[in-house]
């Protein structure tokens, strides 16, 4: 085998970028004339695709894409593989990394508008120039790059993001589509993804280790280097395996959809043991005693502190943490919904007082039936809850946003460590239980179906639902008073002091 040089590796590695810097050109002149594009969406993937590179770059942590890269590049002048622990494939591969973070710069910048920032930084490419314009109807020109997985991939994030996630999911589902671009190669065309790539996504999944997904990207840790070093250990919930492994099955629909993919690959292809999700994992409603453990508890009856409130004390605190546990009860809404809540949200018409359940800048909603009007029960109103909605901004200020964003997150947390330190915690329920619980009232008071699935904010497919307006508001106040619950514990409303 002829030796190899450091001016040959660098000869190769030009040539890579100068071919990848001209099929940036051509994505620049095509993407602002697709339908489906997002310019923040897609500088968004370009930054976060750089911060990824710039972590494999400073952990020398070559993908299992860029290995394979590098041994088709010396296809080219060698007759044999060579050696990935050798000086001359590890340089190649941080050539070929260093190629794809420069070009990925130089490509955000030209869909920003800014060509003065569009010349090569990198030392390594210094001075290279790539002039060859886009394709032109009725110019003879090389064809335009054909779709690859990490195209589609960011094409199919930023129009589903800006449509129809929450941010939370949105997260969710570039943490698969990054598992995905590493386990396949980002670089494979998407029109060849077939069941042997499904197969190796739910493997992955199968293997990873819990908080992988959203831990190991500030490691340098790749899936495969993870997947190694957790013989034997602990791995992502069936529950997560499914989710994720969903998201990416609804990657592959939409590619099908949009005419990238011919037909869905896999389809046969399941997550082990993911038939026994739903029974396995499914959320009961709180028994009779666990509601009279939570409502007669020191939350309600007498707390040491706003901090200590599963210890007696005289102290009764009608905050959030106060009112999002009954309103859940008396009401079905999600927790997400209630602790949103503006006082602006707390209506009445006809003098019917109701919680305008709606989406704005600040809230947002698991779909669009879940906007609707719930009126107040008359257990809340008699506890003072109407009291508590005057004046303006949110209804419970005390619970603050979570790192994730949402208001929900710190109160989950909390309900989970009070559930438990009063005794009522178990695998099968949550606070998404008192949902649960309503909808089982609503049943032994025989409301009908297109009522209960009004209040609680569920879709109605029925093919009657199309005409007329719904059930009205007073309809929905007589369903929701007839609502009553078997246990005795009910919080008497605070008089205010003299």
């Amino acid at each position: 085998m002829p030796d190899l040089t450091s001016e040959d590796i660098h000869g190769l590695i030009k040539g890579y970028f100068k071919h990848a810097l001209s099929q940036s050109i051509e994505l620049a002149h095509i993407l602002p004339r697709d339908h489906r594009y997002d310019q923040a969406g897609e500088i968004g993937y370009l930054v976060n695709r750089m911060q990824e590179l710039e972590t494999q770059l400073a952990h020398r942590s070559w993908p299992v894409s860029v290995q394979s890269e590098a041994h088709a590049l010396l296809g080219t002048i060698l007759p044999r593989k060579l050696a990935p622990a050798s000086e001359r494939f590890q340089q190649l591969c941080q050539g070929i990394l260093r190629a794809d973070h420069e070009n990925a710069r130089i490509l955000a910048a030209m869909l920003a508008g800014n060509y003065h920032e569009a010349a090569p930084k990198d030392p390594m490419f210094a001075g290279i120039v790539v002039t060859d314009p886009p394709a032109v109807a009725g110019d003879e020109t090389v064809a335009p790059p054909e779709p690859t997985l990490a195209s589609i991939a960011a094409l199919f994030h930023a129009y589903k993001a800006k449509h129809d996630w929450v941010k939370k999911t949105a997260a969710d589902a570039g943490r698969v589509l990054s598992l995905a671009k590493s386990i396949i190669g980002e670089k494979k065309l998407i029109k060849k993804l077939d069941i042997e790539d499904v197969k190796a996504m739910r493997d992955a999944l199968g293997s990873l280790p819990p908080n992988y997904m959203k831990l190991a990207a500030n490691k340098g840790i790749s899936p495969k280097e993870a997947i190694a070093a957790n013989t034997g250990g602990p791995v992502l919930s069936l529950k997560t395996q499914d989710k994720y492994f969903t998201m990416f099955r609804q990657f592959l629909i939409w590619s099908n959809q949009e005419g990238y993919l011919d037909k869905v690959p896999g389809q046969g292809v399941k997550i082990a043991g993911s038939a026994n999700v739903d029974a396995g994992e499914k959320r009961k409603p709180y028994s009779k005693e666990q509601l009279q453990a939570i409502f007669g508890s020191p939350l309600y009856t007498g707390h040491q502190s706003e901090k200590v409130r599963h210890k007696p004390g005289a102290l009764i605190s009608r905050d959030g943490k106060f009112w999002v546990p009954l309103i859940a009860l008396y009401s079905g809404m999600r927790m997400g919904e209630i602790i949103q809540l503006l006082i602006s949200d707390t209506k009445t018409q006809d003098g019917i007082a109701y919680f305008d359940v709606s989406k704005d800048e600040d809230k947002t909603l698991k779909s669009q039936s879940s906007v609707r009007r719930v009126p107040i029960h008359k257990v809340l109103i008699d506890l003072g809850l109407l009291d508590q909605a005057k004046g303006s901004g949110r209804l419970f200020p005390d619970i603050e946003k979570g790192k994730d964003g949402y208001y929900s997150h710190n109160f989950s947390k909390w309900w989970g460590r009070f559930a438990r330190q009063i005794g009522v915690r178990t695998k099968d329920t949550t606070f998404h239980s008192f949902r649960h619980n309503f909808k089982d009232a609503l049943q032994a008071v025989e409301t009908p179906e297109y009522v209960s699935k009004a209040l609680m904010g569920h879709a109605n497919n029925d093919v009657h639902a199309g005409y007329g307006t719904g059930p009205t508001l007073s309809v929905m106040k007589k369903a929701i008073d007839r609502i009553d619950y078997p246990f005795e514990a009910v919080p008497a409303k605070q008089e205010p002091e003299p």
